[in-house]
């Protein structure tokens, strides 16, 4: 007679239980997505995941893995209370009143009317007041701003700013990793046109060293009305497209400073100021994305083997492709250097593009056509260490 052998249940496996070196703990908390949610809510597991995520070695880790920073939303052109949109959906979705700029001055008044935003990179926004002739710098997670004076001589009767940029002081470096407001000393360049409509000047202040650095202009050759598209910074230049009887492209250099004129591209012809942007290319260099029709078409500036810059006609691709469908109406509201993207109006509708890839999101329905600033960041602030937190 044989005996049946009881079968044994298998013990049950042991709880998986946290890692106790904070430095492993640290190491999987960094690879948590860059989006808005991801760090507030690690924060709220236990008072330890809090100390590690608000450790500022720990925030420059996370932002150095994240260099690509994600489109967290767009600021109007207007401000005002609701002039920010979050592109996210719940729970990264920010509400457009906590991203509402400081614009109380030292009187205690505010008037948004006399704001206008002109631009964002970095993670930070710029807003200009032309009768207070004053800068906004703003860091829209944390709050932290500081506010410039422009010289008076920079917008007069002989003089007017159309255009202003801010930018990290160390953006011409591959390797550096922006950081918090008052960490990374941020660079501002203005860009205006004088009263005869044939010049375009230009200054760059320093937050670091308080001061703005001389005027210099260039002269068009055609007449000038406005630069009223934000700049596009490759490297260490900034380009401006001047608007009026003519085409052209204003460069920057931000080191030297100096200003020059870049002849438009023959052949890149387009039909409204809506249609034209001046982009980066595949490789970091000067770009031109113009709508023209049904396509897509993508200009580069390369430089020959004779050492001569000249623009190539590289890529045209039919809008029908990208977007899935036809389209009638397109207009360009805004575009941001610092993640590719480009924010488009077409026939009612907000649509994201981003141009390394070609993938294009379609958002929501708008018969509202205006300027906006796509706004990308690495959402690490609103985590405070709490009192006994070890």
């Amino acid at each position: 007679m044989t005996r049946r052998r009881r079968r044994t249940c298998p013990h049950p496996a042991a709880p998986a239980t946290l890692p106790d070196d904070d430095d492993i703990l640290s190491e999987i908390l960094l690879r948590l997505p860059p989006q808005p949610s991801s760090l507030p809510r690690a924060s709220l597991v236990c008072k330890r995941w809090r100390r590690l995520v608000t450790d500022p070695h720990f925030r420059r880790s996370f932002r150095a893995r994240h260099r690509k920073l994600p489109l967290i939303g767009f600021f109007d052109d207007l401000v005002g209370p609701s002039s920010f949109r979050s592109v996210m959906d719940p729970p990264d979705l920010i509400p457009g009143k906590r991203f509402s700029p400081p614009l109380h001055d030292n009187k205690g008044g505010s008037n948004p009317g006399k704001w206008r935003t002109y631009g964002c990179r970095h993670g930070r926004v710029l807003l200009y007041n032309r009768t207070q002739k004053e800068i906004l710098l703003w860091d829209p997670p944390t709050g932290d701003h500081c506010r410039v004076a422009v010289p008076p001589e920079f917008e007069n009767e002989e003089k007017m700013i159309w255009n202003c940029a801010v930018l990290c002081a160390a953006a011409g470096d591959r390797s550096h990793v922006h950081g918090g407001f008052n960490s990374c000393p941020l660079k501002v360049a203005v860009v205006g046109v004088n009263s005869n409509h044939t010049q375009v000047f230009a200054s760059i202040y320093s937050t670091e060293t308080g001061n703005w650095s001389d005027l210099v202009s260039v002269t068009l050759p055609f007449e000038v009305h406005t630069v009223t598209h934000p700049g596009t910074l490759v490297g260490n230049i900034l380009y401006w497209m001047p608007l009026g009887l003519g085409y052209g492209i204003v460069e920057f250099d931000l080191a030297r400073p100096s200003l020059s004129v870049i002849e438009w591209p023959s052949g890149a012809k387009f039909k409204g100021y809506g249609c034209c942007r001046i982009v980066l290319t595949d490789d970091g260099g000067l770009g031109l994305a113009i709508l023209s029709r049904q396509k897509l078409k993508m200009w580069v500036r390369k430089v020959c083997s004779e050492g001569v810059a000249k623009w190539v006609l590289e890529k045209s691709h039919k809008l029908q492709k990208i977007l899935g469908q036809r389209s009638w109406t397109r207009v360009i509201l805004g575009y941001a250097d610092d993640i590719n993207v480009m924010l488009l109006w077409i026939d009612g509708r907000i649509w994201v593009l981003q141009l390394d890839s070609l993938q294009c999101t379609k958002l929501w329905e708008t018969s509202v056509i205006c300027r906006n600033h796509p706004y990308a960041t690495i959402y690490d602030s609103g985590i405070q260490s709490l009192p006994g937190d070890c």
